[in-house]
Order: C-alpha cells, then sequence, then structure tokens
C-alpha cells in the first residue's frame, strides 16, 4: 500500500494499482469500470 502513495495524480495511481495502459490487468479494470458506469446510468434513468 505504501507504493500507492506516492501517486501524484489518479493516472499514476492506476499505473501503480492495474499496470500501464494496455496490460491485461489494466485492461480488466477498465473494462468492469465502464460496465459499472454504464449501469448506473441506466439505474438512474429508469
Amino acid at each position: 500500500m505504501g507504493k500507492l502513495k506516492k501517486a501524484k495524480n489518479f493516472d499514476e495511481l492506476l499505473d501503480l494499482k492495474y499496470g500501464k495502459t494496455g496490460t491485461e490487468k489494466r485492461n480488466e479494470f477498465e473494462e468492469k469500470a465502464q460496465y459499472f458506469v454504464i449501469n448506473e446510468i441506466l439505474i438512474f434513468n429508469i
């Protein structure tokens, strides 16, 4: 957890926690994040 405190912005935090853009772990995180956002939009528009 200590290395996460060194992140200067959100992009660096994601790089440290999930890997650089294009890596399998980062792509999986971003896909799940997009599903979450779409789900929230659909729920609040019903």
